[in-house]
């Protein structure tokens, strides 16, 4: 399984609906729901080869109004592949609260 199809399947685990890079327009659901992308592929190279890669990946959470149990649900998904920075904000045009994770992605078989 790759490092993309692992990481959505622990986000949906979740129960909130989600999707790589956006929703069609006009189609994406009521909050919650996340949006997830790959930043890089983090290559690790040497000596003219490539060693191994460390995925980053970028989640947002969008909400109506910031819910920590909700929040909670997907910190623990991206917990589970490492290391999590985490900040929030309020989208004026959007009207609603995003919560953003970013993580470099490690297998657990690592």
């Amino acid at each position: 399984m790759s490092a993309k199809s692992e990481v959505f399947a622990a986000l949906t685990a979740t129960g909130i609906p989600g999707r790589h890079e956006a929703f069609p327009v006009k189609k994406s659901p009521a909050p919650p729901f996340f949006i997830y992308t790959m930043d890089s592929h983090g290559e690790f190279m040497a000596d003219d080869s490539n060693y191994f890669e460390l995925p980053r990946f970028h989640v947002e959470l969008y909400e109506r109004v910031s819910d920590a149990a909700t929040e909670d649900l997907i910190l623990d998904a991206c917990r589970s592949f490492g290391p999590v920075q985490r900040t929030g904000a309020w989208v004026e045009s959007e009207q609603c609260h995003v919560e953003e994770f970013d993580f470099t992605y490690h297998h657990q078989n690592v």
